[in-house]
């Protein structure tokens, strides 16, 4: 598909900048038209899901979406999410695809102006409770139970790895919810398959992470998203403001 320059002065975008109109109650939105969104793109085409949309702020990328879709929206992914999560149902799926730990990004945007918060690396004594760790951007930390790429259509099994044969053990976001560490609050999202190599988790997902958060008041909160086998981790200071 041949996109226009978005830098001349006379273009005008042939994708929607604003939701148009009531997102349906089993609605997907993927967020990030990268190679990942590209993909759950066209696993939900595959299987046709009745509808869904593609957010992303690079036209060029969203260009690339094609297929039967519902709607393609020109905006960042973050302010989508924070500025239409109350306009969204609760059932309503969303499919991360972007290189940001998103859950987390979305909850510092969405907390209260009554909080703040400051970001924190996550403590280093929680990798030898880990199987497989690597830092990640701005003090996250990426976990998995493998140790190599995972193939791109794995259908997440409920026991065993498709490539080792080998059984898991807990699954991911089970293990991360139940690593203590002292000083810090947890709450995994957890990611739910929606196709072969394509999760997500809901609108409701997210409502019940902000709730604990902000009724936890002044706490230290390990954040994390995880499926079965993957994850990351980000942490974060939530203070008051006094008044």
């Amino acid at each position: 598909m041949n996109v226009p320059d978005v830098h001349k002065k006379d273009h005008e975008s042939p994708f929607s900048q604003k939701v148009p109109y009531h997102f349906p109650e089993d609605g997907v939105i993927v967020i990030g038209a990268g190679h990942f969104g590209k993909r759950a793109a066209d696993m939900l085409c595959a299987r046709q899901h009745p509808r869904f949309w593609v957010v992303d702020k690079d036209e060029r990328a969203l260009g690339r979406i094609s297929g039967p879709i519902s709607e393609r929206i020109l905006a960042e992914g973050v302010s989508f999410l924070t500025d239409h999560a109350d306009l969204l149902p609760l059932s309503a799926i969303i499919v991360p695809a972007l290189p940001i730990h998103l859950a987390f990004e979305w909850l510092r945007k969405a907390l209260k102006e009554s909080f703040l918060h400051r970001l924190v690396k996550v403590p280093e004594q929680i990798k030898p409770l880990l199987p497989h760790t690597w830092e990640g951007s701005e003090g996250s930390l990426l976990v998995s139970y493998a140790d190599f790429r995972c193939p791109d259509d794995c259908p997440e099994p409920a026991d065993h790895c498709t490539v080792t044969g080998k059984m898991r053990g807990k699954p991911m976001y089970e293990l991360l919810g139940d690593t203590a560490l002292p000083g810090f609050r947890a709450h995994i999202v957890r990611s739910r398959q929606l196709a072969a190599g394509v999760g997500g988790y809901s609108v409701g997902d997210l409502k019940r992470l902000i709730e604990r958060v902000e009724s936890g008041g002044d706490s230290k909160w390990l954040v994390g998203t995880a499926c079965k086998c993957h994850g990351v981790i980000s942490a974060l200071e939530v203070k008051r403001k006094m008044r």
